[in-house]
């Protein structure tokens, strides 16, 4: 009789334990659907407005005021790299 008791109970710990097991999984499921609604609702202005910001070079192509040299940079300086070192 203990025998069967024993089967018994380890037979009511395992159903007890794989209704546990479904219960966590839905539980984790339900959760991951909440934080991809969550991130969707908090990321869609941004989308949105990625394609309707017009982003500007940061490099400009400029002609220096003293030599009439083309030269790029990404600073707000009218004059070359050269006329700003006093070698020209």
């Amino acid at each position: 009789m203990v025998r069967n008791a024993k089967k018994a109970f380890k037979k009511k710990i395992k159903g007890d334990s794989e209704a546990l097991r479904k219960k966590h999984e839905e539980e984790a499921l339900n959760r991951k659907a909440k934080a991809r609604i969550h991130a969707d609702v908090c990321t869609t202005p941004l989308k949105m407005a990625k394609g309707y910001i017009i982003k500007k070079p940061l490099v400009k192509q400029i002609i220096c005021e003293k030599c009439g040299k083309t030269f790029k940079t990404n600073s707000a300086n009218k004059i070359c790299f050269d006329c700003q070192k006093g070698n020209k």
